[in-house]
């Protein structure tokens, strides 16, 4: 079952990412952890909270988080 969520202008990654998080109850600490397992490189809770909140996640990052709560980013083309 897939979630529809509307993005506009003022949307970012991190509203995004902390709605999924809620939705799947993972903290920022756990996903930092699966994250540097998934990765290789060292996420913290603490760098990974900066990163939101600067909205400095990058779109592999994004991708990745994605993953690991369980979705896959689809791009479609409006008409």
């Amino acid at each position: 079952m897939g979630i529809n969520i509307d993005i506009d202008s003022k949307t970012d990654f991190n509203e995004v990412i902390r709605l999924l998080l809620y939705r799947n109850k993972i903290t920022i600490a756990e996903l930092a952890r699966r994250m540097s397992e998934l990765s290789g490189k060292t996420y913290t809770r603490f760098n990974l909270r900066a990163k939101l909140e600067n909205n400095r996640i990058r779109f592999n990052e994004a991708l990745l988080i994605f993953e690991i709560l369980g979705y896959k980013f689809d791009l479609i083309e409006l008409h």
